[in-house]
């Protein structure tokens, strides 16, 4: 099955960054989108979202990009832009910053 949305370049001009390598925004869908820098980051990100926040995501986009590959984690349309965000913004900036720090 083709994969309809937007190429990730795109998106990511209509995405805000909330957190250091971290972005958050709608697809065309309406679909709450975050943007991550780094794989190991990401799987923090997942494994938290998932687990301790119990939002869902549905879909996953990589992109290689100057700083390395960006992973974009699409959200069950039923969280909404503010949900996601607001338990995103529950995470400490110098935790993210020591988790991208792993392979960087």
């Amino acid at each position: 099955m083709k994969d309809k949305r937007k190429p990730l370049i795109n998106l990511l001009n209509d995405m805000k960054k909330i957190l250091p390598h971290i972005e958050i925004g709608l697809d065309h869908y309406g679909a709450v989108a975050v943007s991550v820098e780094d794989y190991e980051l990401f799987d923090f990100i997942d494994d938290y979202v998932t687990e301790e926040c119990d939002l869902d995501w549905q879909d996953k986009t990589v992109k290689e990009a100057s700083m390395g590959e960006v992973h974009t984690m699409y959200f069950n349309p039923k969280h909404s832009l503010v949900e996601v965000e607001t338990a995103l913004l529950k995470l400490n900036p110098k935790e993210i910053e020591k988790i991208y720090a792993i392979n960087n």
